[in-house]
């Protein structure tokens, strides 16, 4: 039986695996379980206690099986691992119902161009399709269209998970569905672009992160496509605009406008150089590109976006000089001053002023006013105003506090506006919502804005166990199950604690703000006092003083207080306000229309949290009222590479977007469902008799249960399938495991006795060979101890007549040989013959002896002919005629003792012989087959022989004190065609003890080395006959192989090198040797010796990555066998 453990060696030798895959061995006890690790391979055998093992899937595919919630073990190893071999197989989507999860392939698939969206579209049944976003899509339109509900599509997950462009492949399909009038339609898509740029920035997770939410109302048909549309954005970063943090960009619009502006545009605009920015270089190190990114391109989309919009060029400006005036505006130095009796009172240099001013122009607002309000202050007494100066850091605020409110006002007056030119004349009637949003954060500090991302996942996920617990009271329902099993806890504790209306952690920052010299410190300190009681909030053990800890849906975050006060009361000074308002330019005007404060004491709703959470409010109460659809997203490692699998940060994933809280919640009540014919199939074991009989599966089932005597509480018969409890489902998995440990002895004896009649049969299939070369072997005896034996008249006469006359008899034949063979002589002209003219005739005899015994008996192309005289036809062959021709003849190894000339001779016979224009894969490897046979005969067996078609390969063969033979030949056709390929000829010898234990040592350093960065995705398996788990340990160390040795093209060096771990880590005592042939391009024939043993071929392919130069990118196939070998002398 297969499990899981996070205490293998593979584990203990690499952490990031989490978990390896076992088997237990027998003699594990309840109490100690012997475990021995299959995957990644390894020999060592160990114990674990029973609470560290973990079932495992093993006969299941994970391929075909396309919903995590149908594997019979959905513990957190089996969903990491199904997950890995779908992503990996380059199957991105799979189910975990009623989610889709969606892993960044960070590479494109070919899967969402509009051949894909058509097969959604068109697909009969569109629930019998694989997991996919147009399958998500497609369900939630034939919904809203067929129960005229109103649909909402969540999409979630982390920055760089591919949120972004799952909305777009989403909105791609609706828009799809047009067939009319595309303008309103061609708005909203241009619409991505503009809210991608002013949303979207750089980071060290995302080149292209969105930071801020949004959620678009859609009126969509599957005749007209999206016809209106509405957007609502909401925490948006604005603190990104005045710093960023290393190696990370502010939004991409500055860089767009300041790379793509022409001249005339840097004039009008007053723009500088990118580092002369201080908001764009205070702490981000001037980091302002992005590989693979033209921000002059994106920004002459973006225009062309303002275009589809119908922003007219007169606003286009004014956007232009407002965003100039954000940034112009930071370049302003406030330094310290003493005035009024104000040791620390602002003051700015003319330098800063003249700033001040260009900017307070740019954005079209009095520039006196401007400089007045960011260093004096108002304080209201009575009827009475006074002013005084602002301190140093309070004037640096305001002037930070101006851009990034201006910012955040442009960009929604943006939305506004595209909001104009998409919406309907009245209100949505049943429409289609998106949600796009990030996961629940956890960062090593989580302030204000991880309390508000993850209060409104807390929301989310309300209404996503809500939406669960319905879908499982139906299924219940419809299968006749009681529902008084469903019984769970939700979050809504969680929420009361957090943004309830009295004594919550919202409430209680509120009440803090409003009172008088309040500090981050004793706003911890309340919090804590106030809360701890109920189980939700708990004080920090690191700080005390000004952290605390919240007990979430998906675990334990830690938040700390540093800096909420300010950030909850983070919005403009009246006096700003009205400066910002008086504006003679209308756009200006209309950003702050409607945004009020009030003057003197702050009042309960208008600080950043109250405003916040009525928004998120409104917007759940939007989203309550539609049927939901989620999807998750997941990002699979940090480096952005293809194939690449990071599993402790996919595990932290299925934490923060309650993927593994999906399941769980699936597990309440009758976790275990299946259909009759897949329990019958699972637990056959428990009642081989009737699981084998063609009784109804329904009454097969039942009779199970009930014979393994469990509780009638922990299982119902449905109507279709059968429904465990959890408890129930173990105890059936311990009794089959016990019941199939009783089966061993007669296993045992079974199996012994299949093998006993398994070597009768061989032994009487090859009984008349034997017999055959037994008297072949007696006969060649015979004929060298006495003579060729003579059945002449004569010769029978002298046996019947005594010993003496058969060796008076033998004597005169003999002299009668010598003088005919002395007579030959004395006729023959006297010719010294060479070596090789020698070995000619005698290779030229051996070939028309066996073509008379052997005949024509090859198939695809025949053997030659038995009249066939070589050397004639050599001589008489015309020049027109296809044949081959030796380029190069070399002896690969210089120590081989095998230097017969003859060997080419054999070659060049063979090959002529079955050669015909065009010569086809069977003649080819009919050549290898020929070739193969000959040298057996000639030169002793176990020969092989490979044919390719590159000079660009490399060969690793087991020939230590053996021999190889390698012949480069052209072939030129009748066409005038020249065909190259390699004849490749050894022996195989197998390697002594001490050189696999040196293989062995290499071999583990090589495990080491392959599993610090997994590659084993560029491997393909072609045809194996070789274990799975062999396939993919050695699939590790063939992909790190490849990414050593693909620039300097050194296939030998690889070939040797692969060589060497199979030898260290598979080489079997008993058997042959392997063989490595590593070669470019995907085309191969072989003919190997019959009686190999194991065999793989892969091929390995460079992923089509921007970094990776196209002359440099190459595929090339490995093959990997393991023959039949001679032992050493």
């Amino acid at each position: 039986m297969q499990c899981w453990t996070p205490e293998g060696p593979a584990v203990a030798a690499n952490p990031s695996l989490l978990f390896s895959r076992c088997v237990i061995c027998p003699g594990s006890t309840s109490d100690k379980y012997i475990l021995e690790q299959i995957n990644p391979p390894s020999r060592d055998v160990f114990e674990v206690d029973p609470s560290s093992v973990f079932n495992a899937n093993s006969e299941e595919d994970e391929l075909a099986m396309p919903d995590i919630g149908m594997l019979s073990h959905k513990n957190v190893a089996c969903v990491l691992s199904m997950l890995k071999t779908r992503y990996q197989a380059r199957k991105i989507y799979t189910l975990a119902e009623p989610l889709l999860v969606a892993i960044n392939p960070f590479e494109d698939l070919g899967n969402t161009t509009q051949k894909w969206i058509d097969y959604y579209r068109t697909a009969p049944n569109c629930l019998e399709t694989e997991p996919h976003v147009f399958r998500t899509a497609r369900q939630a339109l034939s919904n809203m269209e067929e129960y005229n509900r109103s649909q909402t599509i969540v999409v979630s997950g982390e920055s760089g998970a591919g949120k972004t462009e799952a909305t777009k492949q989403v909105m791609r399909y609706f828009a799809a569905c047009s067939t009319g009038d595309n303008r309103i339609q061609e708005a909203i898509m241009a619409g991505n672009p503009l809210l991608e740029a002013f949303g979207n920035a750089k980071t060290i997770r995302n080149n292209n992160s969105s930071r801020f939410g949004r959620f678009m109302q859609l009126s969509i048909s599957s005749s007209e496509g999206i016809m209106h549309g509405a957007i609502s954005n909401f925490l948006l970063e604005k603190v990104r605009l005045v710093s960023q943090e290393p190696n990370e960009r502010s939004f991409h619009i500055f860089y767009q406008l300041l790379k793509g502006a022409d001249a005339g545009m840097r004039q009008q605009y007053h723009l500088r150089n990118l580092e002369d920015y201080a908001f764009l270089t205070a702490r981000s190190g001037g980091c302002f590109d992005i590989p693979g990114v033209d921000d002059r391109e994106d920004f002459q989309e973006l225009r062309q976006s303002f275009a589809s919009m119908g922003l007219s060029q007169e606003d286009e400006s004014t956007v232009f000089s407002i965003l100039s005036g954000c940034l112009l505006i930071g370049n302003a130095k406030v330094t310290s001053h003493e005035m009024q009796g104000v040791p620390d009172a602002a003051f700015v240099s003319a330098e800063s002023l003249a700033a001040i001013k260009e900017a307070a122009d740019l954005l079209f607002v009095n520039s006196s006013a401007l400089v007045e309000h960011i260093l004096q202050k108002q304080t209201k007494i009575g009827n009475q105003v006074l002013q005084g100066p602002r301190t140093f850091r309070e004037a640096d605020m305001m002037i930070k506090s101006v851009a990034k409110h201006v910012y955040d006002q442009l960009f929604a007056w943006l939305v506004r506006f595209l909001n104009k030119a998409i919406a309907p004349d009245g209100e949505f009637g049943v429409f289609m919502g998106m949600l796009d949003i990030f996961g629940f954060e956890v960062f090593e500090q989580n302030s204000l804005e991880q309390l508000l991302i993850n209060i409104t996942n807390e929301h989310l996920q309300k209404h996503f166990i809500d939406i669960v617990f319905e879908i499982e009271t139906k299924l219940y329902q419809s299968e006749g199950v009681p529902t008084e099993a469903l019984v769970w806890t939700d979050n809504v504790r969680i929420m009361e604690t957090l943004c309830g209306s009295r004594d919550s952690v919202f409430a209680i920052i509120e009440d803090t703000c409003l009172g008088l010299r309040a500090t981050d410190e004793a706003l911890c300190s309340m919090i804590v006092r106030k809360l701890a009681n109920r189980g939700i909030v708990l004080p920090s053990r690191k700080d005390q003083r000004m952290k605390f800890v919240v007990r979430h849906t998906i675990a334990d975050i830690e938040y700390s207080c540093d800096g909420f006060l300010e950030k909850n009361q983070d919005f403009l000074k009246r006096e700003l306000l009205d400066t910002l308002k008086a504006s003679h330019n209308p756009i200006m005007a209309q950003m702050f229309e409607g945004v009020i404060v009030e003057a003197g004491k702050i009042g309960k709703g208008s600080l950043i949290a109250s405003q916040f959470l009525r928004s998120l409010n409104s917007m759940i109460g939007i989203i309550r009222e539609t049927e939901p659809h989620f999807i998750r997203c997941l990002k699979p490692n940090e480096t952005k590479r293809p194939l690449e699998w990071d599993a402790p940060k996919v595990l932290n994933q299925l934490f923060s977007l309650s993927i593994l809280e999906a399941l769980q919640l699936r597990q309440v009540g009758y976790s275990y469902r299946r259909r009759f014919d897949e329990f019958v199939k699972r637990f056959r074991w428990l009642d081989l008799g009737a699981a084998k009989s063609d009784a109804d599966r329904r009454d097969v089932a039942e009779k199970i249960l009930e014979e393994c005597g469990l509780s009638r509480e922990g299982w119902v018969i449905g109507k279709t399938m059968v429904f465990l409890k959890a408890e129930t489902a173990r105890a059936l998995e311990i009794l089959q495991i016990e019941k199939m440990v009783s089966f061993r002895p007669i296993v045992d004896f079974v199996q012994s006795a299949w093998k006993r009649i398994l070597l009768k049969r061989n032994l009487q299939a090859i009984m008349p060979l034997l017999i055959r070369a037994e008297s072949h072997c007696r006969r060649h005896l015979a004929v060298r101890e006495h003579g060729e034996l003579d059945l002449s008249p004569g010769f029978t006469e002298a046996l019947l007549q005594g010993i003496d006359s058969v060796q008076q008899l033998k004597d005169e034949r003999q002299r009668q040989r010598e003088a005919q063979l002395q007579q030959q002589q004395e006729k023959r002209p006297s010719k010294k013959l060479t070596k090789e003219e020698r070995l000619a005739q005698k290779v030229l005899q051996m070939y028309k002896s066996w073509d008379s015994m052997r005949g024509v008996q090859m198939t695809h192309g025949g053997f030659f002919p038995s009249e066939l005289d070589y050397m004639k036809q050599k001589q008489s062959r015309p020049s027109t005629e296809g044949h081959l021709r030796e380029t190069a003849l070399s002896h690969v190894s210089p120590q081989d003792s095998f230097q017969d000339p003859g060997i080419s001779y054999h070659i060049w016979r063979n090959i002529e012989s079955l050669y015909q224009a065009p010569l086809t894969d069977h003649r080819l490897q009919n050549i290898c087959t020929c070739v193969r046979d000959d040298m057996d005969r000639l030169y002793g067996h176990f020969w092989q022989v490979l044919v390719n078609r590159t000079d660009r390969f490399g060969l690793a063969t087991a020939h230590v004190k053996g021999k190889r033979y390698l012949a480069k030949q052209h072939g030129v056709c009748k066409d005038g065609r020249v065909f190259s390929f390699n004849n490749i000829i050894f022996t195989c010898t197998k390697p002594s003890r001490k050189e696999i234990r040196l293989h062995e040592e290499a071999a583990e350093k090589s495990y080491l080395c392959c599993r610090k960065q997994d590659f084993s995705g560029l491997v393909r398996a072609r045809k194996s006959l070789v274990p799975p788990y062999m396939l993919q340990d050695v699939s590790y160390v063939i992909g790190y192989l490849f990414h050593r040795f693909r620039d300097r093209k050194d296939w030998t060096g690889f070939a040797e090198r692969l060589q060497s771990y199979l030898l260290g880590r598979y080489s079997d005592p008993h058997g042959g040797s392997w063989n490595v042939l590593v070669q470019e391009g995907s085309f191969l024939v072989t003919r190997l010796w019959a009686k190999h043993n194991r065999f793989f071929r892969v091929e390995v392919e460079d992923p089509q990555e921007e970094d990776i130069d196209s002359s440099r990118r190459c595929c090339i196939t490995v093959m990997c066998f393991e023959a039949c070998t001679v032992s050493q002398s």
